[in-house]
């Protein structure tokens, strides 16, 4: 076995539990200073860096560029995350089988663990971190669904061995819970367990997801270093197996991936970065020239002298300094009298148009680079309807990338939860992650659709393409076909009935009939005699 970093006391070099808790909880550390810098870029509450501030500058302009750092920021990063996962909608699951096409236990699993709401929080972690987690637990009949985070929650490249983290404030305990998969000579999956490690600490290594002031810190401090854990954790206890995952054949800790492992901003915070610095200078340029400066050119000494109109005025005597301050007096009926042989000189006020022009240009390329439309981050840019559409196909072909990852870790978490709740046989079922449209269509472009199909296609395959519908709404709607069918069939017999009825007392008891071959009528009496 390589060597690595092994956290457990006293364990041996070819321990492999100790190796992969060791290895997944150090590359867990190692990972947590760019989550920093993601979630501050994402907060908006990322800085420049205080080296911008001009050297030299005094206290009372150094407060002003201070502030000018908290206010540089132009926050892309959440636009451009949350235009992806909030694209991402599962609502519901098809059972891939040719005796049933709706998984009502799948659905049942689906909404009893509140999936609705905890996906949307994993899809957020992969589009912001790169990387979400889902934990499988059975609890007697029953299995629970819960999400975990990247700030405590590390998989292997493989999918065979996890880390979970874990600090009890009441206690200071700081635990490790590694989770692995066994093999057999068949290399199939024979054993999945999971043991932990614990040790006494002051305090959690990592940080909380909740410390947002201290993440920040962490993140806009150049010299701070990626935490680390202390080599001093003992085992708790043996090997517990999880026999529903076993059945399954993988861990019950799911990682749902965005395929490169980074998040949607994380290849471009340097062009967030860029961004920021050049909103932190146009600050400091406004700023600072609202007002001209001024100077006084070809003043050569520093004493009034006899010739002076302030010591002929008796304001002064010759050899007095200067007083420039009260000599020099801002005010609006403010005169200066000026020495022979002086000038005034006033700077002028930078025009900063191409500064706006540079930076609109980075926002361009920011888009192209992330595959976000560029009327999402900039509004006043304008341009025909399918030129519009022909911008969002780089993101609806990200966002269906993402699907199709997410669909296979949702169908291993659906699985493992059947099973877990008793039912054998799911583990062997195959199942499809329904989803809404990732592009919101009119109901105008959905109603023409079923027009040009409907005499081409079965009713229920018009209802799962093109209206988007799920199983369960399919089934409540051909149930509705059928009840409305046998209303009108109900409602037209009644009709015929009345009508019929009608007839006969306005022909005294006769029925008309024209079924006779040369076309002539007669009148049936209801005791069977014709009238001709």
């Amino acid at each position: 076995m390589v060597e690595f970093n092994n956290l457990i006391v006293d364990a041996a070099d070819d321990d492999p539990d100790a190796y992969w808790l060791s290895v997944l909880a150090n590359k867990l550390a190692a990972r947590i200073p760019t989550l920093c810098k993601l979630r501050t870029f994402y907060d908006g509450r990322e800085q420049v860096p205080t080296s911008a501030i001009p050297s030299g500058t005094d206290q009372k302009s150094f407060a002003i560029y201070k502030r000018f750092l908290e206010l540089g920021t132009v926050n892309y990063a959440r636009i451009i995350t949350d235009n992806v996962s909030s694209r991402q909608k599962p609502v519901g699951f098809r059972q891939v089988s040719d005796r049933v096409s709706r998984s009502v236990e799948a659905d049942t699993t689906w909404r009893r663990n509140r999936m609705d709401l905890k996906s949307r929080q994993v899809f957020h972690d992969v589009a912001l971190y790169g990387s979400g987690y889902l934990l499988v637990d059975s609890l007697g009949d029953a299995a629970q669904i819960t999400v975990l985070t990247p700030w405590n929650t590390y998989v292997s490249e493989d999918d065979e061995a996890a880390v979970y983290y874990s600090f009890d404030d009441v206690n200071n305990i700081e635990k490790l819970i590694l989770f692995r998969c066994e093999r057999d000579k068949n290399n199939v999956v024979s054993n999945v367990y999971y043991r932990s490690a614990s040790h006494q600490a002051d305090a959690r290594t990592l940080f909380d997801e909740s410390n947002g002031s201290g993440i920040y810190e962490f993140s806009n401090n150049a010299d701070a270093k990626a935490p680390e854990f202390n080599q001093d954790f003992t085992w708790d206890e043996g090997r517990k197996t999880l026999q529903y995952a076993t059945d399954c054949g993988y861990l019950p800790l799911i990682r749902l991936g965005s395929g490169t492992g980074m998040g949607q901003i994380e290849p471009h915070i340097p062009a967030l970065s860029a961004l920021d610095q050049q909103k932190f200078d146009r600050f400091c340029i406004q700023t600072m020239q609202a007002f001209r400066q001024r100077g006084i050119k070809g003043l050569k000494r520093n004493v009034y002298t006899e010739d002076d109109p302030q010591v002929k005025a008796g304001m002064a005597r010759a050899g007095d300094p200067i007083d420039f301050s009260e000599l020099y007096a801002m005010g609006p009926a403010a005169l200066w009298m000026l020495p022979e042989d002086t000038e005034i000189w006033e700077s002028q006020v930078t025009d900063i148009t191409q500064w706006c022009t540079a930076s609109a240009h980075d926002v361009k390329q920011l888009a192209v680079s992330t595959g976000t439309p560029l009327d999402i981050l900039s509004p006043d840019v304008a341009g025909s309807a399918e030129g519009a559409s022909l911008k969002r196909e780089s993101l609806l072909s990200k966002v269906e990338d993402l699907n199709a990852r997410a669909n296979d870790a949702f169908i291993r978490v659906l699985r493992m939860a059947m099973v877990a709740s008793g039912n054998a046989q799911a583990a062997d079922d195959e199942f499809e992650t329904v989803w809404a449209p990732i592009a919101a269509d009119s109901d105008l472009n959905m109603a023409q659709a079923v027009n040009y199909v409907k005499d081409v296609l079965p009713v229920k395959l018009i209802m799962r393409r093109f209206l988007h519908m799920t199983e369960t709404e399919i089934s409540e709607a051909m149930q509705d076909m059928t009840d409305s069918t046998y209303q009108t069939a109900l409602v037209s017999a009644s009709a015929a009935a009345s009508a019929a009825e009608r007839t006969s007392e306005q022909t005294g008891g006769m029925v008309s009939v024209d079924d006779f071959d040369d076309g002539s009528k007669a009148l049936v009496d209801v005791g069977g005699e014709v009238d001709g």
